[in-house]
């Protein structure tokens, strides 16, 4: 058995539950996680979720050089990496290819808090200047992003998808599903008139009532 394998489990439940939920698709979109050693657990490129197992996740450093696995990591290692290596607190990625976060990313536009879901991500979720999928860049714009909020949870991809960083695994994959219901409710209630985002006060009552949702 793998010296990895919680991580490697970890990673490969998270995919699991983002592909049921339908946030990701075929084999577009990637999860990672930080290892205990402080290498990288991260999905592999190319391979369709419905026939990935937990022994096709791949463990790599943070140089991208492969420790362990037989398949190709992830295109997106570069972004990956870039933001492990920037922020230690990180020991979480998911990338999501979620069609409502994917049509604010091609718009343009900001996600704001306007409901509870929309508190997940610590903040208004910006959106990246545009950087081709694979690049170091991609992960650059990612930081750019999280250093003008810190604490911030999630950045959307300019014409791309959705980046969620967090401490841990279950936090990540969750924000990212709470995004994307937050980037459809926008979507539909600009259809019925003017969204209204929370107020900071608004937002501090929230966190006051309910001390379970993490902040």
């Amino acid at each position: 058995m793998s010296i990895y394998q919680e991580e490697k489990q970890s990673v490969y439940n998270a995919t699991m539950a983002l592909y049921k939920a339908g946030l990701i698709r075929l084999s577009a979109g990637n999860i990672s996680q930080r290892t205990y050693d402080g290498n990288i657990a991260i999905t592999p490129s190319g391979l369709p979720y419905d026939v990935m197992s937990v022994d096709d996740i791949v463990i790599i450093d943070l140089e991208s050089k492969i420790i362990e696995g037989e398949l190709k990591p992830s295109s997106e290692v570069p972004m990956h990496t870039a933001i492990y290596k920037s922020i230690k607190e990180v020991n979480a990625i998911v990338h999501t290819h979620s069609i409502y976060a994917i049509t604010f990313a091609v718009a343009g536009q900001p996600l704001e808090p306007v409901c509870v879901e929309g508190l997940a991500a610590r903040g208004t979720v910006p959106v990246a200047q545009y950087a081709a999928p694979g690049s170091t860049k991609a992960g650059e714009v990612v930081l750019d992003e999280l250093r003008k909020q810190p604490g911030l949870r999630a950045v959307l991809l300019r014409n791309h998808g959705l980046v969620v960083v967090a401490a841990d695994m279950e936090t990540a994959w969750q924000t990212a599903y709470k995004v994307e219901l937050q980037a459809q409710i926008i979507l539909q209630a600009r259809i019925l008139g003017t969204p209204t985002a929370l107020t900071n006060e608004q937002i501090e009552e929230i966190y006051q009532i309910y001390r379970n949702i993490k902040r």
